[in-house]
């Protein structure tokens, strides 16, 4: 029902590579431009329009809400009828996830695929902190995050979710790293002459992805006699993002992260570009994840990011052999093809049991786009506001004390 940097675009690639009749229903307004050049179905397309004046409340929202709910029913039956299996965003069907039991009755496979802020506790996600934050709302929107897991855990046939941003989840899960972030990878960039070095760094929001603490880092590394060009690209559709791809040495995602290659890295993967991600997760998700599903990325504490940044800077034979893996790893393991193979392996009830991973297993507490003072204080403010329970973290006890301890604050 809507895009997540690309994901559902080269997934559906992927199924058409390998034979299936697959379609894709994109509801949502796509400012980075995912699927130009896609041509969805009229009805897809209709549909498309309806949800897009629908969202917008400046529209008289009665009359887009009628002929949108009647469109979406008309989809629906058609859909029944078309299709064997769905593949959903999480959060997203076509009534807000009450018509999933009725799909597993009619006997449809239902794959839901989380992507991290969708089931991330709203205190531990760095964009809802940025924007307005208090104690009470962060446990209010952690609480319906939970009722919308809960619910997609009740009916759905198999869940995709990353290991690090499971905190919510109950039901045993498919990590999203074996499944994989579907990726065709490019034809290497040449390497850039010039000099200085050139780093990339592409947010999609400034506050959360840490972009003045990556600034600092590469001040820090000039200060250490490296010459080195930072350029920031933000807001920008994605054909832009791989072109300044193309001109850079490598990237740096984010300095708080708590994926090892989330969309942009694996767009520099593609493209032979090497990526830094800091996190504070790297242990747990080493402990919890296959060695051969683990992308081949920079990955360092975010104390270490100039660190970093100098390595890269000034080992070119390291930056290279990095950009090298990376790419291979895409070609190989996260070809929208090879994706797909796995994804048909869940629809059709075989996929092994080394893919999955027990969410009480988790009890990672750092969340992404927060420094560790900045989450002690958000989990601080949730704790003093409802209590302990408004972690909403009581069915993993490790992982609420954990938090807890983190914060600083007793218990409650």
């Amino acid at each position: 029902m809507g895009e997540t940097a690309g994901y559902m675009t080269q997934l559906v690639a992927g199924f058409r590579g390998v034979g299936v009749r697959t379609d894709f229903l994109n509801l949502a307004d796509d400012p980075f431009a995912y699927d130009a050049g896609s041509r969805p179905r009229w009805t897809f397309r209709l549909a498309r329009w309806l949800a897009i004046r629908n969202a917008d409340r400046r529209q008289p929202r009665p009359m887009w809400a009628g002929l949108y709910t009647a469109v979406m029913a008309a989809l629906f039956i058609g859909s029944i009828l078309r299709y064997d299996a769905f593949v959903f965003r999480a959060g997203n069907s076509f009534f807000r996830l009450h018509d999933l039991a009725l799909l597993r009755l009619l006997g449809k496979r239902v794959i839901v695929v989380f992507f991290g802020s969708d089931s991330r506790p709203s205190y531990l996600n760095g964009w809802e902190v940025a924007r307005g934050f208090t104690g009470a709302r962060a446990a209010a929107t952690t609480a319906a995050k939970r009722r919308m897991v809960l619910r997609t855990e009740r009916h759905a046939s198999a869940i995709v979710c990353h290991v690090l941003t499971a905190q919510l989840h109950r039901r045993r899960a498919v990590a999203f790293l074996e499944m994989g972030l579907p990726r065709r990878a490019e034809p290497e960039a040449p390497r850039p002459t010039t000099r200085p070095a050139r780093v990339l760094h592409a947010p999609s929001s400034l506050a959360s992805k840490g972009t003045q603490a990556i600034s600092d880092a590469v001040d820090a590394v000039r200060a250490r006699g490296v010459d080195l060009e930072l350029l920031v690209i933000s807001g920008r559709p994605n054909s832009e993002v791989l072109e300044a791809i193309r001109t850079c040495d490598f990237v740096v995602d984010e300095p708080y992260s708590d994926s090892p290659m989330a969309g942009f890295a694996a767009e520099a993967a593609a493209l032979g570009r090497p990526a830094i991600v800091g996190g504070y997760g790297w242990d747990e998700l080493r402990r919890l994840t296959r060695p051969e599903s683990l992308p081949p990325t920079h990955l360092c504490h975010p104390d270490e990011l100039a660190d970093a940044i100098f390595r890269l800077a000034s080992d070119e034979a390291y930056r290279t052999d990095l950009g090298a893996r990376a790419r291979r790893f895409i070609q190989e393991r996260w070809a929208p093809e090879a994706v797909a193979q796995r994804f048909l392996a869940l629809i059709e009830g075989n996929a092994p049991a080394e893919w999955t991973f027990e969410p009480m297993d988790v009890t990672y507490a750092h969340g992404t786009g927060l420094a560790e003072e900045g989450g002690r204080a958000a989990v601080a403010g949730v704790v003093e506001a409802a209590g302990r329970e408004g972690l909403c973290a009581g069915h993993n006890p490790r992982l609420e004390q954990r938090l807890v301890d983190m914060a600083g604050a007793s218990p409650c």
